[in-house]
């Protein structure tokens, strides 16, 4: 039964199974797994018995369950504080969906593992929905995620990845785009922010948008000036281009003059 208190679903252990089998399939009897928050033990029991693994689990009833239900030995203790027999190589798992308790997860694990230890987590897809903070992840970690059905777990509303932080120095990103470019453009002064996202300018954008800053109508001689420092490219009849942008997009209110169309 999920813990809404929490938000933590119990996983279902086809799904404990299945996960396993796809990406911890080259555990070796020298490798030593920990679920630091282990619930009845689904990824414990998961676990090939000839690989060494160990659970975690705050609650003393469920970490009894997880005991009886795989024969492992579980620890009845907050993860934060537990004191564990031996390095672990991997932490896999399903954490209660609070992000600042997976942050601080990730922080003692990536403490914690040797160089390409591995944590699988089961995890909100909104764990990496901005982009400072998978930025964030990355200066630690390379990453990997793929979706996962959200009706794995009945009555949860949230969409669901699996994913996979790993302590190397390659800082990979696979399945995710855009992130380090976001976090960059989010950075900049808003100006800057504003003109990437409306796109490299054009001249008739560059043409009225002078227009307008001069009062809405105003002399190609002032026009000029203002074209000239902001021209979208280097076409050496640019006077010749404004004309015919004012020609075609604003009204003529006298000799050498130029307004901006009244909107219909």
């Amino acid at each position: 039964m999920a813990s809404t208190k929490l938000d933590q679903y119990p996983t279902p252990a086809w799904v404990a199974e299945a996960i396993v089998r796809q990406h911890f399939h080259d555990l070796t009897a020298e490798d030593f797994v920990v679920d630091p928050t282990c619930g009845p033990g689904r990824f414990l029991q998961a676990i090939p018995s000839h690989v060494r693994a160990l659970g975690v689990e705050i609650d003393a009833g469920l970490a009894a369950q997880a005991r009886l239900l795989t024969g492992r030995e579980v620890i009845a203790s907050d993860f934060f504080t537990a004191t564990l027999p031996d390095q672990p190589t991997v932490l896999i798992g399903n954490p209660p969906f609070q992000l600042a308790l997976v942050d601080r997860l990730l922080d003692r694990a990536h403490a914690m593992l040797p160089e390409d230890g591995r944590v699988g987590l089961i995890l909100p897809s909104f764990a990496f929905q901005t982009a400072n903070r998978v930025v964030r992840y990355s200066e630690s970690w390379s990453l990997l995620q793929e979706m996962i059905p959200r009706n794995i777990y009945p009555g949860l509303s949230k969409p669901l990845m699996f994913a996979i932080f790993r302590k190397d120095q390659r800082k990979l990103m696979v399945g995710l785009s855009l992130y380090h470019e976001a976090a960059f453009v989010q950075a900049l002064p808003k100006e800057h922010q504003q003109a990437l996202a409306e796109g490299p300018a054009s001249w008739p954008t560059v043409v009225l948008g002078g227009l307008e800053a001069l009062g809405g109508e105003a002399a190609l001689d002032d026009l000029y000036e203002y074209v000239a420092a902001r021209r979208p490219t280097s076409n050496p009849h640019w006077r010749e281009q404004t004309r015919k942008i004012c020609q075609s997009h604003a009204r003529r209110t006298g000799r050498g003059r130029y307004a901006l169309r009244q909107a219909a």
